[in-house]
């Protein structure tokens, strides 16, 4: 059980946090996503891109990033865009905030503070992205960051690590600046739908979030399925040994 948990940590954790933004969403009455685009849209039309790169950082920081609503922003701004060419302006200041967020988790974890966000129950999750970087290497970082909750753990195991800064700014940056392309023109062309995705709990975009991670957990059983096996059949093959 305790292997299980260890191996599913990082996706359960997900889940964990979007019930209890659930339940946050249910105890506040917080908006639903129709009326939250419109605060979003005036307070964007209002602030503009500081409002953008501010809500950018938030997103990408470790356990904040949960509570906080930075990709519909993102995903807003992106929507209401007349041209690609200003679409790109706001792909690029989001990033700029994001890849601000990952050298704050960095931080986080080089310098010891991610002790005092260990009681929220994240030293499990930690503990596996380390492995993963210790294994993996700058190749983790890459991997992690299609999903902001995602890279700041990846972060902050990273500094743990001691990774050497240089290592982690560019690998970091790189990572950034693809993922984000990526899903800066996957937004611009499917808008709505996209906007779906990052919305509130209990939207349509919730259902999405939770096959992905059901999609995650599956994967990581049938690897560990067939790391256990391949072991297994390299002991039988060992004991068939004269």
């Amino acid at each position: 059980m305790k292997h299980y948990l260890k191996l599913l940590s990082v996706p359960l954790l997900l889940l964990l946090l979007s019930w209890s933004l659930w339940i946050i969403w249910d105890v506040f009455n917080l908006p639903p996503t129709n009326e939250l685009e419109e605060i979003a849209r005036q307070w964007f039309a209002r602030y503009g891109l500081p409002a953008l790169l501010i809500s950018a950082v938030v997103e990408g920081m470790l356990l904040v990033g949960g509570y906080f609503p930075g990709i519909f922003v993102i995903f807003l701004s992106v929507i209401l865009t007349k041209s690609p060419f200003e679409a790109a302006i706001v792909v690029s200041v989001a990033t700029v905030g994001l890849f601000i967020a990952h050298l704050i988790n960095y931080a986080l974890g080089k310098y010891g503070w991610y002790r005092l966000l260990v009681r929220f129950g994240l030293k499990g999750a930690i503990e596996n992205e380390r492995e993963k970087v210790t294994k993996r290497g700058v190749l983790a970082i890459f991997l992690s960051y299609w999903l902001p909750s995602a890279a700041a753990l990846t972060d902050t195991a990273a500094g743990i690590m001691r990774m050497a800064f240089k290592t982690f700014f560019f690998a970091a940056l790189f990572s950034t600046i693809i993922w984000d392309a990526i899903a800066g023109i996957l937004v611009y062309l499917f808008k709505d739908y996209a906007l779906a995705v990052a919305g509130s709990p209990g939207s349509s975009g919730g259902a999405v979030f939770y096959v992905i991670i059901g999609v995650w957990i599956i994967i990581l059983l049938a690897i560990d399925f067939h790391q256990k096996r391949k072991v297994s059949n390299i002991s039988k093959n060992i004991d068939s040994i004269p």
